[in-house]
């Protein structure tokens, strides 16, 4: 949809104007907390839409089928200054109020938009726990020296409120934090006909033993380590499966390690997934031995869907998971540690029932969609006051 496409007289002007701007159009954690925020919104009091600044498109075409305006700009695959304009064209038929900002780039093209228009508020945030290894002092440089023009700026876990005071040296005064949810499901995949389905699409049995993921191959999220997990694991746990949702820089040098390893049958590599979800209820196991996380949907909703976890105790992992409860927590870059908690799971069916039921009941009361939203227009809220002041 272009700019031209949306016109003013769709505007409400009776409700508040929420722009819900981010950076990819590829449907992954961020892109699925956006589309549950425009699902729950209260559309009595704020009207949306929605930008992205590159990618597929396919975050805008679900936001249409929600029933939102939403303009992907493609900003790598034309000048810099086509896009400005189209993006100028859509603020001045939409004209938000606020603009909700998600992830680095779309930060500053909001800051950059609210510094020549200063009636509009931006409520910008980051969706990763902070550190120097993950984005570097530039990044840090940039987000302090901008930070002024956000009216508020979220984080999304307790240690990624930490980081962001003390690394980057934000004042707190202009902080809050809104933990993630998820859509919540009303029955156990894992426990029902779609746990076939999903295994026989990879001609698997139920004697198989499947650990999946769902994230982008980037070095920080170490699928290396879980394909390194398996070669060590296949003797002992023959029916072993490790199934790997997603697309990204590292998946050629991942799929050649598979193959030194002598585990690439083993190693499913089923690229970037709009039924990701659908497919948790194929696994045995969700593993997620990241460096850098906030709080990863995909651990979400592989805790929603009765799964036990393995994950590495980064960033708001821990705020998610119990240890010992809906799953087991390890040191991070801890690849021993990793193989021992896999094997844990893989030889023992009934804790791993247990520990997916109690990390379903975990998730079920305290990170659904619904209260998140309420917790994001609440932020609205406090970014219309200083509108109106």
């Amino acid at each position: 949809m272009s700019a031209s496409n949306f016109q003013t007289q769709d505007v409400d002007v009776s409700r508040s104007r929420i722009l819900m701007l981010t950076t990819d159009s590829a449907i992954c954690g961020t892109e699925r907390i956006i589309l549950s925020l425009l699902t729950h919104l209260d559309r009595t009091k704020y009207d949306a839409s929605l930008v992205t600044l590159w990618g597929p498109g396919d975050l805008c075409d679900a936001a249409r089928e929600l029933g939102y305006p939403a303009l992907n700009l493609r900003m790598r695959e034309r000048s810099k200054w086509a896009a400005w304009k189209e993006w100028r064209r859509f603020l001045n038929e939409f004209r938000p109020d606020v603009i909700q900002s998600l992830l680095i780039h779309s930060n500053l093209l909001g800051r950059l938009t609210v510094l020549f228009r200063r009636k509009i508020k931006l409520l910008s945030g980051i969706s990763t726990v902070y550190t120097y290894e993950g984005y570097g002092r530039l990044y840090a440089w940039l987000e302090r020296f901008t930070h002024p023009l956000d009216s508020l700026y979220v984080i999304n876990s307790e240690l990624g409120m930490r980081n962001v005071l003390d690394l980057i040296g934000l004042p707190d005064r202009r902080l809050a934090l809104v933990h993630n949810g998820i859509e919540i499901t009303n029955d156990s995949p894992v426990d029902g006909p779609l746990r076939k389905q999903a295994r026989d699409e990879f001609g698997w049995t139920d004697d198989h033993l499947v650990v999946g993921i769902v994230a982008q191959f980037r070095p920080a999220k170490k699928h290396d380590f879980l394909i390194q997990a398996l070669a060590r694991l296949q003797d002992r746990f023959p029916s072993i499966r490790l199934l790997m949702i997603g697309e990204g820089e590292r998946e050629k040098e991942l799929k050649r390690l598979a193959q030194e390893l002598g585990v690439n049958e083993k190693a499913i590599f089923a690229g970037y997934r709009s039924d990701a979800r659908r497919l948790l209820a194929g696994m045995d196991v969700f593993a997620l031995p990241s460096l850098v996380e906030g709080e990863p949907v995909s651990l979400m909703e592989a805790m929603d869907a009765g799964l036990p976890v393995v994950a590495a105790a980064a960033g708001g992992i821990p705020e998610i998971v119990s240890n010992n409860t809906g799953g087991i927590l390890i040191e991070p870059n801890n690849l021993d540690a990793l193989c021992d908690a896999l094997a844990r799971l893989l030889s023992d069916s009934q804790q791993r029932k247990q520990m997916g039921a109690a990390g379903r009941e975990r998730i079920h009361q305290q990170f659904s969609a619904q209260r998140m939203t309420e917790e994001f227009q609440k932020c609205y809220e406090r970014c219309l006051r200083k509108r109106k002041s």
